[in-house]
């Protein structure tokens, strides 16, 4: 049974030309239950179009305190105030966002997340109160990554050097100058891997290659400088590399490609890359999740598509409407991964544009036999990319962020690119059988 606050959300028409304040509690036994909730009880399930009440009106809670989504009835945490946050160079923050729905903002435990301070980034707890704003080495393209044994480490890259920062004590320790380089990074999207001891790494912008980091080896580079531009390396659960490819066709260097730790070409997964993420079955198989919309030949319209590695095989997760974009998130263990829709046409909440699952954050079972609907995102697109909710999910899957500009440019005058990081608790962590490998 779902132990959630009572709805405390005041309600009025769209049509009244005013905000609407929320009423929000802070107790932290509220707290608590936000971040353990289960919202199955919540959910509002199938495919019906459901609107946000006060869509143009309704104005967010403060930071550190959470309100009630007044369709779909789950807790909700707003985590940041930039507005309120002073930047690491004088005057307010325009947005903190969370890097990616790929990569874990989480550590190990899930009591610290990373969030994005415009250039650099910033250590949170997770009841949203900010605890330190790191130093400028662990700048905005600096992709930090949470260790999965030590909650207190992650490493993160700086020119050309892999380095390791303790939250605890401060320090920031070299783990690999790579000299044959200038620079390395991972293209923003592929988090540390599954045993925690590999990462997808591209060397001056065109060499890819898996680096270990216990033995401190590279498997061999695809050097990519004549082969076409790529947009996404991702490592799997099992080690080895997805690259995504802008060409999108049959033929190699085309979609989305399998190689191993040495970057031997295995098989194409697919003509057309995407956004996705990687995961484990239920059978601990590797599976890609992705967003089909470019698929020459989808097994369904603008679906959510699960894709096993091993065999080829496909299931469609979620067909949704050609009006929306998608983000997904897949923790380290299922049976549920996490989908942010997003609309770039902006419909209004009261016209025949807003479609079934608009502007949501859903939590899908990878068997495809349904779909929690966990809350509407409430984040319009006054700018390219920063009002993009982009779920991104702890490793264990029991919470979840996504960023928001909750239209405060419209109500309050705030500039284009403002966004703040929400949090909700999606359940316990999910127990499964079948464990990463090493």
């Amino acid at each position: 049974m779902l132990d959630r606050v009572p709805n405390l959300v005041t309600t009025r028409a769209a049509s009244v030309p005013r905000c609407v304040p929320m009423r929000v509690a802070t107790a932290a036994a509220v707290l608590s239950s936000i971040l353990l909730a289960n919202p199955s009880s919540a959910q509002v399930v199938g495919g019906a179009v459901v609107t946000p009440p006060n869509y143009a009106t309704l104005l967010p809670p403060a930071a550190g305190q959470a309100y009630t989504d007044p369709v779909f009835g789950t807790s909700i945490l707003r985590v940041s105030d930039a507005r309120a946050t002073e930047d690491i160079d004088g005057g307010p923050l325009e947005f903190i966002v969370h890097e990616y729905s790929t990569v874990s903002p989480f550590n190990r435990g899930a009591s610290r997340l990373l969030l994005q301070h415009q250039s650099v980034f910033a250590l949170y707890d997770r009841a949203g109160r900010l605890l330190q704003v790191l130093p400028h080495e662990v700048h905005a393209s600096s992709e930090p990554r949470w260790s999965i044994h030590d909650h207190n480490l992650f490493f993160f890259h700086d020119a050309n050097e892999l380095r390791r920062f303790d939250v605890a004590t401060g320090a920031s320790t070299l783990v690999r100058r790579f000299d044959e380089y200038a620079h390395i990074g991972g293209r923003g999207e592929s988090d540390l891997s599954f045993d925690g001891d590999h990462l997808a790494l591209v060397g001056d912008d065109r060499e890819i290659f898996l680096y270990r980091i216990g033995t401190d080896t590279s498997g061999g580079a695809l050097d990519t400088g004549a082969l076409g531009g790529f947009d996404q390396v991702i490592v799997t659960p099992d080690n080895q590399m997805l690259v995504g490819w802008h060409a999108i066709g049959p033929e190699r260097f085309n979609g989305l490609e399998l190689y191993d730790a040495n970057m031997g070409f295995v098989k194409q997964v697919s003509q057309a890359g995407g956004h996705m993420d990687v995961g484990r079955d239920a059978d601990g198989a590797q599976i890609v999740v992705r967003a089909n919309a470019a698929d020459p030949n989808p097994i369904c319209d603008n679906g959510i598509v699960k894709v096993r590695l091993g065999d080829g095989g496909q299931t469609c997760l979620l067909s949704l409407d050609w009006s929306l974009a998608t983000h997904v998130s897949a923790p380290h263990e299922g049976p549920w991964i996490f989908v942010s829709t997003f609309a770039p046409a902006d419909p209004s909440a009261d016209d025949e544009g807003w479609t079934a699952y608009t502007n949501e954050i859903l939590q899908v079972r990878l068997d495809g036999t349904a779909v929690r609907r966990l809350a509407h995102h409430r984040s319009r697109p006054w700018n390219d990319y920063n009002y993009a909710p982009r779920v991104a999910a702890s490793r264990d899957g029991a919470r979840i962020v996504y960023s928001s500009n909750f239209s405060l440019q419209s109500l309050l005058g705030f500039g284009p690119e403002y966004s703040d990081v929400f949090l909700i608790g999606a359940g316990e962590p999910a127990r499964h059988p079948h464990r990463p490998t090493g």
